[in-house]
């Protein structure tokens, strides 16, 4: 089996086209996806506001970021805000704390906490940027001085409020790490595990195995290891690539555990679309559809919030959601999602062990 391995790694980098697509995915993967982190808009945002102050001031600041973002989209919420952003039913929340008032009466910088949910961060990002945008704006501005009503000439130096992530040293640049490091790696072992089978079919290696009286389950876990170290190795890269562009280091152990069992998911579907296939084309075309399904259960190409609810919640039980959204919940909150984990490593024993039956289909006797 490992001798297998090694020569299917062997192969794989003695080709130009190969080695080339390995290096190059993910620097594009990640320069990409910082170019279009801002590109969404706020049409379908949702936004929830717990005003813990609880004074006439907090609550013209609810207005005017109703007035920003439209009304509709602002919900105000509890204390048990977490549970709607964890459903993706809340992109964002917002909290006014106590004594917000009284530090806009002493002109002390005020602050509002904001916090991303872990679904669609890239929506979250948008309303973060656009309201510390015009946050920003109203600096020197008399709307946000207490005494407004009282004269009609106010001093400008009242500090507006500012948006503030709960973990202040996040970034929303941060965020998109998810994306970036799991997204190379099914790209890589979905298109090339996808005709894998085809090059043996090619050389007629698969009748050299059966000559060897090889067992179709060492071909198959063979060639799913080797393919599996080329995709957790361009995980790693990005991973690399991305703490070295944002300073985000991540969680190195959970980061680790989930690139491996997202690699060796991915491979496992990409040997499995290769043995079923009778032809190079459907299998290409199979390998195709995998990384599309891929890319928008993921959230990162639609919102997930914004899907009729049986959608989201199919969406939100695939290993690509559940694998991102791991990571982001031990980003935001610097814990382990131990259900999303175990939901991940269900679907690859499963997926693992259909695509090792599926390695008859190559190596056939009689």
């Amino acid at each position: 089996m490992f001798r297998i391995t090694v020569v299917e790694l062997k192969r794989i980098l003695k080709k130009r086209s190969s080695l080339m697509m390995i290096i190059t995915a993910p620097v594009l993967v990640v320069l990409i996806s910082l170019l279009f982190m801002q590109g969404y808009n706020l049409q379908t945002m949702k936004l929830g506001i717990y005003n813990e102050d609880n004074s006439i001031w907090s609550s013209l600041v609810m207005r005017f970021i109703g007035t920003i973002l439209r009304q509709e989209n602002i919900v105000k919420v509890d204390q048990n805000y977490e549970k709607l952003l964890k459903e993706g039913k809340l992109n964002a929340v917002i909290i006014i704390p106590k004594g917000f008032a009284a530090k806009l009466y002493s002109k002390q910088p005020t602050q509002m906490i904001f916090i991303p949910s872990p679904i669609d961060l890239h929506l979250a990002a948008a309303i973060y940027n656009v309201l510390d945008s015009v946050l920003a704006d109203f600096q020197g501005s008399a709307f946000f001085d207490p005494k407004v009503l009282r004269y009609i000439f106010t001093e400008s130096d009242y500090p507006v409020p500012r948006l503030t992530l709960k973990d202040s040293e996040l970034r929303f640049s941060d965020l998109i790490s998810p994306f970036v490091v799991f997204f190379t790696a099914i790209l890589i072992t979905v298109s090339l595990a996808s005709v894998s089978t085809f090059l043996d079919r090619e050389k007629n290696l698969h009748e050299m195995f059966l000559v060897y009286n090889l067992p179709a389950w060492k071909y198959a876990c063979g060639k799913i290891l080797a393919y599996t170290v080329v995709g957790a190795s361009v995980s790693f890269i990005a991973y690399t690539l991305t703490v070295i562009l944002t300073g985000d280091s991540l969680g190195f152990l959970i980061t680790s555990v989930l690139i491996l069992l997202n690699a060796l998911l991915h491979t496992s579907v990409g040997f499995l679309v290769s043995s079923i296939s009778p032809d190079k084309s459907l299998a290409n075309i199979l390998g195709v559809s995998v990384i599309g399904i891929s890319l928008f259960s993921s959230g990162f190409a639609i919102p997930v919030s914004n899907l009729p609810d049986i959608l989201r919640r199919i969406t939100m039980s695939t290993p690509v959601f559940r694998t991102m959204y791991a990571l982001r919940v031990h980003q935001l909150e610097h814990t382990v999602d131990n259900h999303s984990i175990f939901v991940v490593l269900l679907w690859t024993v499963v997926l693992f062990s259909i695509s090792v039956l599926s390695g008859k289909f190559v190596i056939r006797r009689g």
